[in-house]
């Protein structure tokens, strides 16, 4: 499916988004090869940069303005991260392994990352998906989803996003017809069976918190939208994500790209879906886009890890969730904290994207532009971006 331009015309404050955006990602580009950027100022080359990095530049445009050389190229070397069973590691020593369902857990946010990258650049991976194969059976799929500690919803999103993208892969580049029957028939199911319906969001009924189900419950709704399942209690979810915005517009302590992200994500395509509250979520919606300015760089170079008017004793140390090998659960590790890090890629693509998202949402922001939300990347996949709806299935 082609990205389409959300809106025909470019305000001054899409231009803005747009340069400051695209300016970080040039300073992060190393040498000529495509492909080759940083995450963050000072590092090392990083496949996080370059997939960042190649949604940004996708957003704007910029990308399908790139010669088909260089296209080919950068694709060229996203697939060096796969192994010949078909998963991506940054391990390379893991590439020679033969993976297990069992054994992916670390593996499975690398493969989305590939991936998607992949599917911006309309280019398959050079090796089949053989890893999935355990999962194209809904019975094992189902098991799957469920064996997950929904405690964690956070954690768990993650994986089972993860997993769709890849059974989406192997359904569009190899051929796997049944995949959509057996989604139907045994990850729907099991996610049905892991939601509560009394907040409208994933884990909480097993003791996620409000905030940690939000941010597993948007890795879950794309999956929703692309396959064209519909949403329950969706007037919960509402209530719900409503709830988890802070007094300043952010959904987390001193702003952080993923959950600020998350929150506008949601508030988005529940303003699609219903208009229960919709005053409530305008105005929230109007909260969060002048909380998302408040991280555009001042010298208008990227975007900033904190709100530019907040001090470390503002910040709450968010958690990235780990899967290390030969470990079945999952550990956070905190990095967010540290004053010396001001800005990194994901940033420059998830502010951007939300305040897209915001813009699409209330028209009359100032910030509307001909941004470019290709489904085929699942986190821009949204109620009004999605996959072209498939029959029926028995």
């Amino acid at each position: 499916m082609t990205a389409q331009p959300m809106f025909a015309d470019e305000t001054p404050g899409y231009q803005r988004v747009k340069t400051t955006s695209l300016r970080f990602v040039q300073a992060m580009k190393l040498g000529g090869e495509p492909g080759r950027y940083r995450k963050e100022p000072g590092g090392d080359e990083s496949f996080y940069g370059s997939y960042h990095g190649l949604h940004v530049l996708d957003l704007f445009g910029e990308l399908e303005r790139l010669p088909a050389e260089v296209r080919e190229a950068w694709a060229d070397y996203i697939s060096r991260g796969q192994a010949k069973d078909g998963f991506f590691a940054h391990d390379p020593a893991a590439r020679n392994q033969r993976m297990t369902i069992e054994a992916m857990e670390p593996y499975w946010h690398s493969t989305r990352g590939h991936l998607w990258a992949l599917r911006l650049l309309n280019q398959p991976p050079r090796h089949p998906l053989r890893f999935i194969e355990p999962l194209l059976d809904a019975t094992a799929l189902n098991r799957w989803v469920k064996r997950y500690d929904w405690s964690n919803s956070w954690a768990a999103g993650n994986q089972v996003l993860a997993c769709a993208t890849a059974l989406l892969a192997a359904r569009d580049w190899f051929g796997a017809d049944q995949v959509d029957a057996v989604m139907q028939h045994g990850m729907l199911p099991a996610l049905e069976d892991v939601f509560d319906k009394r907040t409208g969001f994933w884990g909480t009924q097993f003791g996620a918190d409000l905030p940690n189900a939000l941010f597993g419950t948007i890795h879950v709704t794309p999956i929703y939208f692309a396959q064209g399942w519909p949403l329950r209690a969706i007037e919960r979810a509402v209530d719900s994500t409503l709830a988890c915005q802070l007094d300043d517009g952010s959904f987390w302590p001193g702003g952080s790209d993923c959950p600020d992200f998350d929150g506008a994500y949601m508030m988005s395509n529940l303003a699609e879906l219903t208009d229960y509250r919709r005053e409530d979520l305008d105005a929230a919606a109007r909260r969060y886009l002048q909380h998302a300015l408040m991280h555009e760089s001042p010298d208008g170079c990227g975007w900033l890890l904190h709100r530019r008017d907040s001090a470390p004793a503002d910040w709450k140390s968010r958690p990235h969730w780990i899967w290390k090998p030969g470990q079945t659960s999952v550990v956070a590790e905190y990095r967010d904290e540290d004053p010396g890090r001001t800005h990194i890629m994901l940033g420059s693509w998830f502010y951007p994207l939300s305040i897209a998202l915001i813009a699409h949402m209330l028209k009359d922001t100032g910030f509307e532009g001909p941004y470019r939300l290709n489904p085929m990347s699942l986190h821009q996949c949204n109620v009004f971006s999605q996959f072209e709806r498939r029959p029926e299935l028995d």
